[in-house]
């Protein structure tokens, strides 16, 4: 299938709610005094409806600076065995068409790296880790030394009663070899400012390494929240709140996102789209997510949830939660 234009693009059919009117008044004596007292209540509503917000519009969907995408198209599944609630993936910085993915909550602290067509690579197990509910992987540079580190964010948290949530950063492996595989991860223990949050969208700086949190809301809007500096392993960190963010369309819920390696843009897959949020080099991930995004192709998946930039180029892939699921890819240029 051909590129698709950016122009062809259309913007979100969606506006925002009409003010509340005051009743206007009739004729007849006595009644514009009247009709002033019942539209008195009308309108401090709709004040108090605008100043808290509800008026605000969702983004308009970008029609420029957009990556030209080709369609979806399947590439492989992932394989028979213990990968079976997918909910994260992100691409190797060091092996060619490698990807590492990891399962939802019930499993123990262990990723997997497979081929892009979905053959089994490794298996690695996280020592000083514990699973929760992990929902994204993400990769980025290390705190210390240099390198290529993963991301696994235990941040999943469904009925919003948990304390404190955690990151482990792994070294990527330096081979796969199909052997069984066992690193020892570096604990980062976050909280949120203003109480406990559901989040599935880990995001990591590929230049600063500041981490990133898309809080996932059923409808509305969700928060955005950085820890600009990684602290020392185990010290207990405090995410600062950067913003809020809602899809121009479709669910409300984000479910997982990746930074372009070269630090171009910003994925973020909801249960329904794929958007693209263009970011310039002086950009935080959060300042990014603060504009208005391109709406990109998106596979059908039953429960849409993983997606992650291919390394050296515009390509990105897509993963469902399930067994065997199918992976997508979708070839885009540049903008």
């Amino acid at each position: 299938m051909s590129p698709m234009p950016a122009t062809e693009i259309l913007r979100a059919p969606l506006l925002p709610p009409r003010p509340l009117r005051a009743p206007r008044p009739r004729g007849g004596p006595g009644t514009g005094v009247l009709a002033r007292r019942s539209a008195a209540p009308a309108l401090a509503l709709s004040l108090l409806l605008l100043g808290c917000g509800a008026s605000d519009p969702p983004p308009e969907v970008r029609v420029t600076g957009c990556p030209r995408c080709a369609g979806v198209a399947r590439v492989g599944a992932l394989p028979e065995g213990d990968i079976d609630e997918c909910s994260g993936v992100v691409a190797s910085g060091l092996h060619p068409d490698a990807l590492y993915v990891h399962n939802d909550h019930g499993d123990d602290p262990r990723f997997f790296a497979i081929g892009l067509g979905g053959a089994l690579r490794a298996e690695v197990d996280v020592a000083g880790a514990a699973a929760i509910d992990w929902e994204d992987i993400a990769r980025g540079p290390c705190r210390t030394g240099g390198g290529s580190c993963l991301f696994l964010a235990d941040i999943g948290d469904n009925d919003s009663e948990r304390d404190s949530y955690a990151v482990y950063s792994v070294q990527e492996p330096d081979a796969l070899d199909g052997a069984p595989r066992a690193s020892t991860a570096e604990v980062f223990v976050i909280s949120y400012p203003d109480g406990s949050h559901d989040a599935e969208t880990l995001l990591v700086h590929p230049t600063t390494g500041a981490l990133t949190v898309v809080t996932k809301v059923n409808k509305g809007i969700s928060e955005v929240y950085e820890l600009p500096a990684l602290p020392a392993a185990g010290a207990p960190a405090t995410l600062v709140r950067a913003g809020s963010i809602q899809p121009p369309t479709g669910s409300a819920r984000f479910t997982g996102g990746d930074v372009h390696p070269d630090g171009a843009g910003v994925l973020l897959r909801t249960s329904s789209h794929v958007f693209y949020y263009p970011m310039t080099p002086d950009q935080t991930v959060a300042q990014a997510l603060a504009g208005s995004p391109c709406m990109l192709p998106s596979a059908d998946e039953e429960q849409a949830e993983a997606i992650a930039w291919m390394p050296g180029g515009w390509d990105y892939v897509m993963i469902g939660e399930g067994k065997e699921e199918p992976i997508h890819r979708v070839s885009c240029q540049a903008p």
